[in-house]
């Protein structure tokens, strides 16, 4: 099955040209004529970070079917909204039922989202499925560990909606400790307070925060913060998604670890690791 990567183009089976018109409508050409007449199936691999990547998405899929590929499936590293699974408050769009509703009318054969925020988005997705982070987060801990000669920590869920997750995650990487933490947050102001453990003591071990999604970083200062009142050692942050919209310093964040799934991040400092999140899809 050949692939169309808008992720890494270099990589990509189909070549294809990308532009913007002067107007700012996003385009792009797929050169066809390698194309051979066998090949009913394909993949689109992108990330949708912002409405110029969907609309993209979306003209790569029309093209594709022009050129005679009957089944299109779709690989999401990064799919945009996907944190406003509900409506927040009042007045406020659910916006992430308003992408999905554009990804579903482009008629995908399957589509499938790297480490989506919750259940909600592929309960929205027609034929869609979830890729767990799981070997994503072993790699980070593998390569943690190895680097600081360490063999015990604790897994760390940031609050009680991503338990689930880390259950699951703590399963595939055979973790024999795993904590909950609890925080509360404003939905109207975004603020955060009340960051709690029910574990009194990490007995210096490392501790390893896992979500999905790094933006601010408010969060996970917060529970490093916290950890290290609770004797954690050293505090690594894992996450899927780095937005990083306030720069990379968090503090009490000893390490993290994330992909270029929201986008490249070719310099980055020191204590901050990136994989290629196509080696996840």
């Amino acid at each position: 099955m050949k692939t169309l990567d808008l992720i890494t183009p270099e990589n990509s089976d189909i070549s294809f040209k990308s532009f913007t018109f002067p107007d700012g409508q996003p385009h792009l050409k797929i050169e066809t004529a390698h194309l051979t007449d066998e090949e009913v199936r394909c993949r689109i691999l992108a990330r949708i970070a912002n409405p110029d990547d969907l609309l993209k998405v979306v003209l790569a899929k029309s093209v594709l079917e022009d050129a005679g590929f009957e089944r299109i499936e779709l690989v999401v590293s990064y799919l945009m909204a996907a944190r406003m699974d509900r409506v927040m408050t009042i007045g406020e769009p659910f916006s992430l039922r308003v992408v999905t509703d554009i990804l579903n009318s482009a008629g995908f054969s399957k589509i499938s989202v790297f480490d989506p925020h919750s259940e909600v988005t592929t309960a929205l997705l027609r034929r869609s499925t979830a890729i767990p982070n799981y070997r994503f987060v072993q790699d980070c801990l593998d390569d943690f560990l190895e680097r600081n000669q360490q063999t015990d920590y604790w897994l760390i869920s940031p609050d009680a909606g991503a338990l689930k997750k880390i259950h699951g995650v703590a399963h595939y990487v055979g973790a024999e400790h795993v904590a909950e933490c609890m925080k509360v947050r404003d939905v109207k102001t975004g603020h955060l307070s009340g960051f709690k453990t029910l574990e009194a003591d990490f007995e210096e071990k490392v501790c390893v925060i896992v979500d999905d999604i790094c933006d601010g970083g408010g969060t996970f200062a917060g529970l490093g913060g916290l950890l290290k009142e609770h004797n954690a050692g050293k505090v690594v942050l894992v996450v899927s998604h780095g937005i990083f919209s306030k720069g990379f310093d968090i503090s009490n964040i000893d390490f993290i670890y994330t992909t270029d799934s929201f986008k490249g991040l070719e310099e980055t400092p020191t204590h901050v690791s990136v994989k290629k999140v196509t080696e996840y899809l």
